[in-house]
């Protein structure tokens, strides 16, 4: 019986942890004279630098995809490359995930 019930918590548990996390996905792709690959970021939306802490970051090839699970709330997505090309975007993530088209642009 404890056995069951120990099993019936965990499962709850991990239900509504599965609930509250939704998903930033996104697609990479580029102007030309961008390089091959690109470093994508994902941080909390604050204006203070130091306060925006950066969550996650991965390196994606051209025409590749990402997703970073997240909570609801408010996130900044930045893209750079070796060849000086950016992206950058203030998302708000609600109670649903999200598709981004990351478009790489040389600065």
């Amino acid at each position: 019986m404890m056995k069951y019930a120990l099993f019936s918590i965990l499962f709850i548990s991990n239900a509504m942890a599965v609930s509250i996390a939704d998903s930033i996905s996104g697609k990479v792709s580029a102007t030309p004279g961008c390089s091959e690959k690109a470093m994508v970021y994902l941080s909390l939306d604050k204006e203070n630098y130091k306060e925006r802490l950066l969550l996650m970051h991965t390196e994606v090839p051209q025409n590749g995809t990402f997703k970073f699970y997240v909570k609801p709330g408010d996130y900044q997505i930045r893209a750079g490359d070796k060849a000086g090309c950016e992206f950058f975007q203030k998302v708000t993530v609600k109670e649903r995930d999200m598709d981004l088209a990351v478009k790489m642009v040389k600065k």
